[in-house]
């Protein structure tokens, strides 16, 4: 009769796996590519477990079919259907964008859940980046909800009477970016502030407010259209400079510059939020 076999010990008496109780576990991803790519998985599964996102898509959504039906039926006010929709996307829709990217990554300061993300990653750097990547995401969903919304509301109002269906298009095309870029600013500066109710204030007050009131000072004072050089703005330029504008096109879309400029100009704007909420993140105590 064979006698029962055990593993050898390892060197200097140091057990084996098989000796302490079953096989040896997985090494955490080592590496950056590997681990950048855990932590955006981290992040996806921590978006999808909650109601947020698709909490506040709905009201994205619902308001841009609104609003495209209020322009479409109101004929008298000369809108087309790719302006309507700029206005829909640019100055209502995406606001729930911002907003989203903001409370996605500032929960994690309300809740104390942020020195345990900073533990399971320790450079600081890779989850602002990753919540960024998917906070875009979510964003650029957001985008083709309410552009689908809007063309809904669009048909509903009597089709598309100026019968030029590519700017609406291509609003809708550009809006996934503008949508995303919200989102990646609303993220920094929830890292910046580190506080979820001053972030989402303090950006829509300047959104709301504190941009309308420097266009005008600008303005007074002989200095120039300036709003495409705000980050308000070069957003909604990015997408009324794509608009068939009819006689409120100059009204609602200032263009002094083309769109892709104007979409550039934003896009610095988010990357700047972002690259200070990440400098912010890394200087931050948490304990």
């Amino acid at each position: 009769m064979s006698q029962p076999s055990f593993p050898a010990p390892g060197p200097a008496g140091v057990p084996t796996p098989g000796q302490i109780g079953g096989p040896a576990q997985p090494a955490p991803p080592s590496g950056p590519v590997p681990q950048v790519l855990a932590q955006l998985r981290s992040e996806l599964r921590k978006t999808t477990s909650t109601t947020l996102w698709w909490a506040l898509l709905i009201p994205a959504a619902l308001l841009s079919l609104l609003v495209n039906l209020a322009t479409t039926q109101g004929g008298a006010l000369a809108f087309t259907s790719g302006l309507g929709m700029a206005l829909a996307l640019g100055s209502f829709a995406s606001k729930f964008a911002v907003v989203y990217g903001v409370i996605c990554a500032a929960t994690e300061f309300r809740h104390r859940t942020v020195t345990t993300s900073y533990l399971a990653e320790p450079r600081r750097v890779i989850v602002v980046g990753a919540k960024a990547v998917v906070a875009g995401g979510v964003g650029a969903l957001y985008a083709v909800a309410a552009s689908a919304a809007g063309l809904l509301g669009v048909l509903m109002g009597g089709g598309m009477p100026d019968a030029q269906p590519d700017s609406l298009f291509e609003v809708c095309a550009v809006a996934t970016l503008t949508f995303a870029l919200w989102a990646v600013l609303g993220v920094g500066v929830a890292f910046l502030l580190n506080n979820q109710l001053a972030a989402i204030v303090t950006l829509l007050l300047y959104l709301l407010l504190v941009e309308q009131i420097l266009v005008g000072v600008a303005s007074l004072f002989g200095v120039g259209p300036i709003e495409d050089y705000l980050p308000g703005g070069a957003a909604n330029t990015a997408l009324t400079d794509l608009a068939s504008a009819g006689s409120l096109g100059g009204l609602l879309g200032g263009g002094t510059l083309p769109w892709w400029l104007a979409l550039l100009v934003f896009a610095g704007y988010a990357l700047l939020a972002l690259v200070a909420g990440a400098a912010a993140a890394q200087r931050r105590d948490v304990t």
